[in-house]
């Protein structure tokens, strides 16, 4: 049975790292299109091949070396909430539970941002190069529009598709991710469990998280779909 504060902790790691590393990789790909050649351009396709080429473990134990025993010892480096909350329940004010939970998923969830966000510029770069060579572009740059127009409303309209469908079959390998991250950061989450269970030799526990990753994935695709029809006018579900 899959325990609903595993899967909680979960979608929130994944999610928050998903939406930054998606929103970062865009943004900077759109960037690196723009800068096509400069010292900038050069700077951020190094940096996202050495971060996309990087396994998830080793990205954590860096992270953990540079922010725990470097910069700041009592950063906490594993767990989801302190052991001082186990048996006393969590404290009362609200904000004081967000901010101690985000101090505890910013680790992980930094790793898997890291892990992502690489793949997400490189691919917007090289689609956003293709839409920036079109006839379309040079004639609304004609027209006078802005650069910013130019560039988000009409150039990554029509490069936005293969970004969508990169991020929907990329969300099992997200989760493969988020397992050994997990595990790393003694995340209590499904990637743990299912980490442990291997190692205890669970079968029933395995072939549940399996179907909760073949699940996710579907409905990632699924989600792909949806949007297609919405990004682009030539398509229409009936």
């Amino acid at each position: 049975m899959i325990q609903t504060g595993r899967l909680t902790n979960t979608l929130l790691l994944i999610g928050v790292s998903s939406v930054i590393a998606l929103a970062l990789g865009i943004f900077l790909g759109v960037i690196s299109a723009k800068k096509r050649g400069s010292v900038l351009d050069s700077s951020l396709v190094t940096t996202s091949l050495v971060t996309f080429s990087l396994p998830t473990f080793w990205i954590a134990m860096v992270l953990v070396l540079v922010f725990v025993f470097w910069l700041n010892p009592a950063w906490p480096a594993s767990g989801v909430t302190p052991n001082s909350w186990i048996g006393v329940g969590t404290p009362s004010s609200i904000w004081v539970v967000i901010a101690v939970r985000l101090q505890y998923l910013f680790l992980p969830a930094l790793t898997l941002t890291l892990y992502q966000y690489g793949g997400h510029l490189l691919l917007t770069r090289a689609t956003m190069l293709e839409s920036l060579s079109e006839d379309y572009i040079t004639t609304a740059r004609a027209k006078g529009l802005p650069e910013r127009t130019v560039l988000f409303k009409h150039a990554f309209k029509n490069a936005s598709l293969p970004i969508v469908t990169s991020a929907a079959l990329n969300f099992g390998f997200i989760l493969s991710g988020a397992i050994i991250t997990e595990t790393v950061f003694n995340w209590d989450g499904l990637g743990n469990w299912l980490y442990n269970a291997i190692n205890w030799k669970d079968t029933p526990v395995m072939q549940a998280m399996f179907f909760v990753i073949a699940l996710c994935v579907i409905i990632a695709n699924f989600g792909a779909d949806i949007m297609y029809g919405l990004l682009d006018p030539r398509i229409k579900y009936e």
